[in-house]
Order: C-alpha cells, then structure tokens, then sequence
C-alpha cells in the first residue's frame, strides 16, 4: 500500500474537481477516502451516495459489477468522487485487494463501511433445518467479512494518517492534560447489523446469529482500535424500503398491508436508504470523534417498545381490513430484509 501525494492523491482530486466548479463548499467528509462493501444498490447505495455528497471519494465493492458501476458512475455525474470494483469480501484475497485499490486510487483510507450482505435463501430454519454448509456460508458473509475488511483496513488507515489539514486544536482539559495527545481521526470503521441482531425472530437462526455477532464484533474492534485513532461502530436499520423491497411489496403487498408495517413505528413509517446513510455520514464526521463501541439502532424507534402492546394496538387495523397484504406474504427468498 502507499500514500500518493499532490495531485495523484485526493487532495489533488478535489482541486482538480474546484476547478471546474463542482465543488462549492466544504463538506464534512472533505479529503477523506471510503470504501462502501456492497454498495452498489439498496442501503449500501444510500450510504455512498451521502458520503459521497458530504465530500467522500467512495470506492463501491459489490458481487454485481454492472450495478456498482451505475451507482459510481451517477455519483460522479452529481460531481462526487466514485469507483466500483466487483467481489465477493467473505473472501480474504479480496478484502485486501479492495483496501490496495482504494489507497493506490485515492492516495489514502479513512472509513470503512461493511455493509455487503447476501444470504438471501441461507438464513430460514431454526438449528434443526439450518445445514452445516449453509451455516459456514451464512457466516462467512455476515461475520467474518467483517474482520476481515478490520484486518486489511486498520493498517492503510494507520499509513494515511489524519486527513490533510485536520487541526485537532489544543489538547483540552482544564490544565490536567500531560504527555502527548493519542492518534485521533486516523480513521472510522461503520458495521451495518440490523434490528434483528438486538431482537430475534423465529427460524431464521444464521441471520439473527450473524447480526448479534456483528454487535459484539463492533464493540470488541472498539477497545481494540481505540487507541489507534479509530472508531468502530455500527448501525441496526429497520425496516428499509430499498430497491427490492419496494418491488417486493408493489408485486405481493398492498397498501393496507403497507400502512401496518408504518404503524408499528413509533415515527408512522418505513426507513429508507438514505436515513442509514446520514447516520453512517454523522458517525464518520468530526462532530462522533468519541462516539466508539454503539449499536445505533435507525429504525424509527420499533426496536423500543413492548411487543405484545404493538400486537393489542394493531389487532382492531387488522380486523378492519381483512384483505391487508404484506410483503411477508412472499416470503423472505426475493427481498432485502433490513
């Protein structure tokens, strides 16, 4: 790996991109370089479109290169910084090929989101259905992944460095303050869990597992990076009405069906993209600097409330409409869960 300069680096980007006016502010995420896994469409492409918009240079990595590429290719119509690589990040070759590729493109690594998700057809049974094989693919996706993605993406965080020009001030503390301060935004590493990972559902026992997983993943890199500069959170979505959702339900939901999926939000609706999107573009920024270690739940406060209360509330909106579709009516093969 190594950090190009002038420029062939971001820096030089972003100039380059002043010059032609696309560029008419500074955004938070200026001069800072991602990698978004599984970005191509869905939450993922929530996610690189505003960090892409708050000034990020975003390396897109997904299984379907067609779909990386258009996401990439709108956000650099938009005047954004974006690539695509395709590839499967459950595998190791891969996870370090997608951090050489940032570094070498973008002269540097500042966040990673480990969004990638893929065991649609994997996740149904309880222990007694789920195989052996199912089980080490489902886990391979949702779990390891992530570390590996921690693995490659720790050191190019470490040989970047802070972000040209970040000033982090005086070190602060009413005159007790002695030493050196430790690294700071050296670098910012989002795990995309989900609602299911905080409550579980019935014979889905690979996905439910994965999530938790994630959720005690993300706490232990917290410690563990920490006192390298790093933060290390994650994000538990709801219901996300993404791309495949929203054909999902158009082709087996109905409107009725639709309304109560809204009314077990304490807000009255769904999430969409690009509500993950700003909290992943919040957690990223300056202002979370010590924010390290949370399970952010962005779910429109489902994941707060007494569950059989939701079950009482809602039984009068169901008897009132009998004819009500959802698209569980369909099953989870076709859709993106979260």
């Amino acid at each position: 790996m190594r950090q190009l300069d002038g420029a062939a680096g971001i820096r030089g980007i972003v100039r380059q991109l002043n010059k032609g006016g696309l560029i008419v502010a500074e955004r938070r995420l200026n001069g800072k370089a991602a990698i978004v896994t599984g970005g191509a469409t869905g939450v993922g492409g929530g996610i690189a479109d505003k960090l892409a918009a708050e000034g990020a240079a975003v390396l897109i990595v997904d299984i379907d290169e067609a779909e990386a590429n258009a996401r990439s290719a709108t956000i650099r119509d938009g005047g954004g910084l974006a690539s695509a690589m395709e590839g499967d990040v459950s595998r190791e070759d891969v996870a370090k090929a997608m951090v050489d590729r940032a570094v070498d493109e973008y002269g540097r690594l500042d966040i990673l989101v480990q969004n990638a998700y893929g065991v649609m057809g994997l996740q149904d049974g309880s222990a007694l259905e789920t195989t052996v094989e199912r089980w080490h693919k489902g886990m391979n996706l949702l779990v390891m992944a992530h570390f590996l993605g921690a693995k490659y993406g720790v050191p190019a965080m470490q040989v970047s460095g802070p972000p040209d020009g970040y000033d982090p001030g005086p070190w602060k503390g009413r005159g007790i303050r002695h030493g050196d301060p430790p690294p700071m935004e050296i670098g910012r590493i989002i795990n995309i869990s989900s609602v299911h990972g905080l409550l579980q559902s019935a014979n889905t026992m690979v996905y439910e597992t994965g999530k938790a997983a994630v959720n005690g993943l993300t706490r232990q890199m917290a410690i563990d990076l920490g006192p390298l500069g790093i933060t290390v959170n994650a994000i538990a979505p709801g219901h996300m009405v993404t791309e495949n959702l929203e054909k999902l339900w158009s082709e087996v939901g109905n409107e009725a069906g639709f309304h109560l999926a809204e009314l077990q939000y304490p807000v009255r609706r769904t999430g969409t993209p690009e509500d993950v999107g700003n909290a992943v573009a919040f957690l990223c920024s300056e202002e979370a600097a010590f924010i390290t270690g949370v399970v952010l739940p962005v779910d429109g406060g489902l994941s707060i409330q007494l569950q059989e209360n939701i079950v009482f509330e809602l039984k009068n909106y169901i008897q009132e409409n009998p004819g009500l579709k959802t698209f569980f009516d369909g099953g989870f093969g076709s859709g993106d869960r979260r």
